[in-house]
């Protein structure tokens, strides 16, 4: 059964129009998934990248022309400030940042954040974890955003694009330092990453704190989704 029900090439499939609630998810899940694998598949290269030229760095105590160029650019687009000389820490720290989330995290706030596919910001702007910007027209204006506020909802043009910021975002915002330690620290012990675990560190995420962690731990089993981790 084909559960992709889709308006025109290329667009979002209209998940509210599968009324069976269980083939709902499942055809929310299989059209995201490949999404998540594909920002990671991307983010993994990048961490191969790092782990190679930290060997290069330690074996030779330092690195050519192009190798620091490379780490620069990683540096700075991992949101790092500039360093003036390279050290083991540098790569260490990097490391940090570069790395996959684990799809069952993506998934389950996917979910949560678009009310599975059907929110206005997904429908209308592929914003699949509700994240905003702050330039004027960047986006598109919540309904009820109080007087004064400047802040608008993040109009992307493909839900992969919305995936690859979700993911970029939780690797460089100061507020998910917490998610990225518990992640560093599965990755020394067995190198087996989680959604579940890593979702304590995502107190920041929404105003709900505690249980919004909760929210998101609670999909991911109900749903099993580590089976994508």
């Amino acid at each position: 059964m084909d559960l992709m029900i889709q308006e025109e090439e290329g667009e979002m499939p209209n998940f509210a129009s599968i009324a069976n609630p269980t083939e709902r998810k499942q055809a929310f899940f299989e059209y995201m998934l490949p999404f998540a694998e594909e920002a990671n598949d991307q983010i993994l290269k990048e961490r191969s990248e790092v782990q190679r030229l930290m060997a290069d760095f330690l074996r030779k105590g330092d690195l050519s022309r192009r190798g620091k160029a490379r780490i620069d650019d990683l540096l700075e687009g991992y949101k790092f400030d500039e360093v003036d000389a390279l050290e083991e820490q540098t790569f260490v720290d990097l490391l940090s940042r570069v790395d996959e989330i684990p799809p069952s995290l993506a998934l389950s706030q996917a979910a949560l954040e678009s009310g599975w596919g059907s929110s206005r910001f997904a429908r209308e702007g592929d914003n699949l974890f509700g994240m905003w910007c702050y330039e004027p027209g960047c986006g598109i204006v919540p309904s009820g955003r109080p007087a004064g506020k400047s802040y608008e909802v993040t109009k992307y043009d493909s839900p992969k694009d919305s995936f690859a910021a979700y993911i970029n975002n939780l690797n460089t915002n100061r507020h998910y330092v917490g998610m990225r330690a518990i992640r560093r620290e599965l990755r020394i012990s067995d190198g087996e990453l989680n959604g579940y675990e890593l979702a304590e560190g995502l107190h920041h995420y929404s105003q709900e704190g505690d249980v919004y962690v909760s929210k998101v731990q609670s999909l991911i089993q109900s749903n099993k989704l580590n089976r994508f981790d």
